[in-house]
């Protein structure tokens, strides 16, 4: 009875944001009373691996700006990712702890984060460490959701996460910026950028830390230490760029974070201690060349690593270190005016090093991708194809068909079908005692239709998706080994919603979804069923004021200690920023995170930040 209560509320909430979203499309461009920059001035490369106008993706894309991250004086990525649509998030303590991303329902393992184009997640988990990425190494950040595996290959179930680094441009000039707040929390950041002739360039250093929190309640877990678990980071990016000659450059990209926290253990005792020590980086060096005027080729060799170190009292700490060498080679022919075929061939070569004796330490895979981006009047047609070869299960095939109408100058329809896949990680493989080689890749078969209008600075997307999990890897009794056997389904409303309402500009989203368990029937665990937020901002007098609430649904989870069915609570947080300048070089800016003391849990037992106050002040050449 249960379940099927789960599921009637989940259908009804379906139908009441299928009517509130179509009620929001016919108003909410209306609402603005000023024409300024329109949204088609964003460009993003994500949506189809080419440069195309925001207006133009098919799948529903969003692109976070750098006004957007300056404005959030938000410290770190999933800070901001949390007020996007489709996103859930789970975190297991305060800033810095582990992290998972849930999109359109699709778990950690299933959606895929590029750092400027580099694979840089764990092999042996299927996740990235998204909780070291501090914002302020970050340009811009483009989200596209769906299956886009036929794209980018494995993980990219539920979507593609981009991050892209700070970059130089225009005179050469300096940035410091200093913040200190609540939990003794501090952070310090310089960067020098710019170009000088044909060369761009970029250095930039960030480190954080804070006291932190309790990860775990005590209350909730007694053999977990109350301490506070503190969290320290170092962030490094680098980028130079070299014009060789008109439609040639060289470059380089670099980027690490290095973090060290303090982490909760349910079981055990209550004065054990528990550290790890992370680190991500991603290094490329690219060759960009246009050899004709229809041909444009980018070649890109680069490593993504993701190392761990974990500590437990005095003991010998375990070590896991992962590194993907990738070799891509793009090339994109300009067939007609508005027609794109584009190829690929892509090599990676996984490897693993660790105290754990893996019974195999490595993989290669061999790809090809084959897509066609065109237009033609108001019809646009994107279709890929792409096929993944590895060395350890075998091959995976995915391909991806949308159709876009522009029905007239604002609204435009579209329609998208594909298939996605992920492949096992080295832990579901070939972990010693655990691993099962036989496993075969989870796959997602999806379909999407969107509605959108774009007018002025107004961007209004709707998507209904239905999204079906295939072949995913479960631990059954009574060997409670990696086993294909699993199988959901997700179905949802989404909408996204920029633009400018009198002086204020305004971001808000809404999701409602039904995350379902194939097998079971039940709830898909921690995943919402509907959710949104609201961010605004304006300049108020010499201050730039803004607003952030953000609404999160009951989940189901199991209890910390005994592993039993609970419920985890809904929420609203709201949160404020403000930011004036001082000078014309300098500036104060401020953030008061969960303004009423919110009390509420992402993960069962695991505590969240309650209120606090970060004040910065900024210096900019």
């Amino acid at each position: 009875m249960q379940i099927q209560s789960i599921s009637i509320h989940a259908r009804c909430a379906l139908r009441l944001g299928s009517f509130g979203t179509f009620l929001a499309l016919s108003l909410l461009p209306a609402m603005a009373q000023q024409q300024r920059e329109g949204l088609g001035a964003s460009v993003v490369v994500t949506a189809s691996r080419l440069e195309q106008q925001l207006t133009d993706t098919i799948a529903h894309t969003t692109v976070i700006t750098q006004k957007d991250i300056r404005e959030s004086n938000a410290v770190n990525l999933p800070s901001l990712l949390r007020r996007e649509a489709g996103f859930e998030f789970v975190q297991n303590g305060g800033i810095g702890s582990q992290s998972s991303i849930f999109l359109r329902g699709g778990g950690g393992t299933q959606v895929l984060v590029l750092v400027d184009g580099v694979r840089a997640g764990s092999a042996t988990l299927g996740t990235t460490q998204i909780e070291g990425i501090m914002l302020d190494q970050v340009e811009r950040v483009e989200v596209v959701r769906g299956n886009v595996s036929a794209l980018y290959g494995a993980g990219a179930i539920g979507g593609v996460i981009q991050i892209f680094t700070k970059q130089g441009a225009g005179a050469p000039r300096a940035e410091v910026e200093a913040m200190v707040g609540d939990r003794g929390t501090d952070r310090a950041s310089a960067a020098y950028r710019g170009s000088i002739g044909d060369t761009r360039f970029n250095f930039n250093v960030t480190r954080f830390e804070t006291a932190g929190f309790s990860a775990i309640n005590p209350n909730q877990a007694p053999n977990a230490n109350p301490d506070n678990d503190s969290y320290r980071n170092l962030s490094l990016s680098a980028q130079v760029g070299h014009r060789l000659a008109e439609g040639h450059e060289i470059g380089l990209r670099a980027y690490q974070n290095q973090g060290e926290i303090k982490f909760d253990n349910a079981f055990g005792a209550a004065t054990d201690n528990h550290r790890s020590e992370n680190a991500v980086s991603s290094f490329a060096l690219y060759s960009n060349n246009q050899f004709k005027a229809f041909w444009n080729s980018r070649l890109t060799l680069a490593e993504g690593s993701d190392k761990g170190k974990s500590f437990t009292n005095a003991a010998a700490p375990t070590r896991t270190d992962t590194r993907n060498l990738q070799l891509q080679w793009q090339n994109d022919f300009k067939l007609a005016p508005g027609h794109v075929l584009t190829g690929g061939l892509e090599h990676q070569e996984q490897r693993v090093q660790s105290t754990t004796a893996y019974t195999v330490k490595g993989r290669d895979v061999s790809s090809a991708l084959i897509a066609y981006n065109g237009r033609l009047d108001a019809h646009q047609l994107q279709m890929s194809l792409r096929n993944d070869a590895y060395s350890d299960f075998g091959g995976a095939r995915s391909w991806l068909g949308g159709y876009g109408y522009d029905i007239n100058q604002d609204w435009k329809i579209t329609a998208m079908r594909s298939t996605a896949f992920r492949a096992p990680t080295f832990n579901e493989l070939f972990f010693p005692g655990f691993g099962n080689p036989n496993l075969q890749p989870e796959r997602g078969y999806s379909n999407e239709i969107g509605l959108q209008r774009a007018a002025g600075p107004n961007l209004v997307r709707y998507a209904f998706f239905r999204t079906k999990y295939q072949n995913l890897i479960d631990f059954p009794p009574p060997t409670f080994l990696p086993q294909n056997v699993a199988s959901a389904s997700v179905e949802g409303h989404e909408l996204s919603y920029t633009g400018q309402f009198e002086r204020w500009d305004i971001r808000t989203s809404l999701t409602v979804q039904d995350p379902i368990n194939a097998v079971t029937g039940a709830q898909l665990r921690r995943r919402g069923t509907m959710f949104g937020n609201v961010v605004a901002n304006a300049l108020v007098y010499d201050w730039r004021v803004g607003g952030e609430l953000i609404v999160g649904g009951t989940r189901p989870d199991n209890d910390i200690a005994t592993n039993a069915p609970v419920t985890l609570g809904g929420y609203k947080l709201v949160n404020l920023t403000a930011r004036r300048p001082i000078t014309k070089d300098t500036f104060v800016a401020a953030r008061l995170e969960n303004l009423f003391d919110e009390k509420y849990q992402l993960a069962h037992g695991f505590n969240t930040p309650g209120r606090g106050l970060f004040v910065s002040l900024g210096w900019q050449q």
